[in-house]
């Protein structure tokens, strides 16, 4: 339920769209009550999971919990427009640690139209509210903490001739941290406002020339009587595909300024790649990446650089059984820092293998390991962790 680095996810209308409809086509296909266009998809999740280290830390507790977690999905299609949407709820229940356990919910709202004349509009609104680990194999930041996260972000697309094309895109976010100092160290989110435009050049039938420019504003948490705001400024080139039945990607690099703090202002190189190949009938491949600055989450007033990227490869032998596997790594390089140690850099690594299988039209059964494996220049920073889960899927 956590969502990739929303700076690189709204800068091509015309891959977002093309995800929206499918999954849409997918939904109203195989699941769901179906009211003329509207398709609602209600479902809860059992699950059974045992954690290595529950606190994400040297000393390494572990313990088994129980998640309960109900919600609904829905899909309405109509000429040219449509809506995507879900709301769920979750809660913990652990054996040991009883003071971890806890809900979380969250919803989500996509509203995509297309017109004749190449013009296309995207809108989405998503919220959640959650003290659940965001896994990086999952798009997130691989912190657990309470938080709530709240996004808007939009596109609009024109084809300005049969070869170019551009797009606009807009997005606001509000990530907030619980701190309870009693309990563990402070944590800070921020506000973040950012606008992007892409050209699209045709270069083949199945290729464009895409040239980016993001420019980003945030606000941070804990100022500590200095300036709370930076901004930021990427500029990128690269490829990505045109109407392909296998395979989409867009793979982008250039380079991003960050100014923070009133400090001085630093510059790197910065990507953002989505790929998914369906490699045969049964076998499929993901493939996603970005890099980008930020305000740090553990510092306050100080700023951080960050790389991510992830694969997956997801293999159904039969009709009832699917299984996959996923690679993440996520690289946080802090770049100031208050002592004379210099800044600190944390490296993340993890792996996840699953598997389905479809008991029955409405039940599936799953089971998943998962192990993620912390290093860092600081020694406290420094941990490993692994899950195993057992679960139970209800889906009409």
């Amino acid at each position: 339920m956590a969502t990739r680095a929303t700076r690189d996810a709204w800068t091509s209308i015309g891959f977002l769209f093309t995800v929206l409809l499918a999954g849409g086509a997918s939904a109203q296909e195989t699941q769901g009550f179906k009211f003329n266009n509207l398709t609602i998809s209600p479902f809860v999740n059992l699950e059974y999971t045992y954690d290595s280290n529950v606190d994400y830390d040297k000393k390494e507790y572990d313990d088994t919990y129980l998640t309960v977690n109900p919600g609904v999905d829905f899909n309405y299609k109509g000429n040219d427009w449509g809506l995507i949407g879900d709301a769920w709820y979750g809660y913990d229940k652990y054996q040991d640690y009883d003071e971890l356990d806890a809900d979380r919910y969250g919803e989500s709202l996509k509203f995509y139209t297309e017109s004749a004349k190449g013009l296309r509009f995207v809108l989405g609104q998503s919220y959640m509210s959650s003290s659940e680990n965001d896994s990086i194999l999952d798009g997130g930041r691989g912190i657990w903490r309470d938080r709530d996260i709240f996004e808007v972000n939009s596109a609009l697309s024109y084809q300005l001739s049969e070869r170019t094309g551009v797009t606009l895109s807009g997005m606001y976010s509000n990530l907030d941290y619980e701190n309870n100092q009693e309990e563990y160290g402070a944590l800070y989110g921020w506000e973040e406002w950012s606008v992007g435009l892409e050209l699209a050049r045709k270069l083949t039938e199945k290729s464009n020339l895409l040239v980016s420019g993001t420019y980003q504003e945030y606000d941070s948490d804990g100022a500590m009587g200095i300036d709370s705001s930076s901004t930021g400024y990427s500029l990128m080139a690269g490829l990505g595909s045109r109407a392909t039945e296998r395979i989409s990607y867009r793979a982008l690099v250039g380079g991003s300024w960050f100014d923070y703090a009133e400090g001085d202002q630093l510059s790197g190189v910065t990507y953002s790649l989505d790929a998914n190949w369906l490699i045969t009938r049964k076998l499929a491949l993901t493939v996603a990446g970005s890099s980008y600055f930020q305000p740090s989450e553990t510092e306050a007033n100080q700023a951080m650089q960050v790389y991510m990227l992830s694969t997956g490869l997801t293999y159904r032998p039969t009709r009832k059984l699917t299984g996959r596997v996923d690679l993440g790594y996520r690289r946080e390089e802090n770049e100031y820092a208050y002592t004379d140690e210099g800044a600190v850099t944390d490296d993340i690594v993890s792996a996840r293998l699953r598997a389905d299988y479809q008991l029955m039209r409405y039940m599936t059964v799953y089971g998943s390991v998962e192990y993620e494996d912390w290093t860092s220049d600081a020694d406290e920073n420094e941990f490993d962790r692994y899950r195993g889960s057992l679960g139970l899927s209800l889906r009409y």
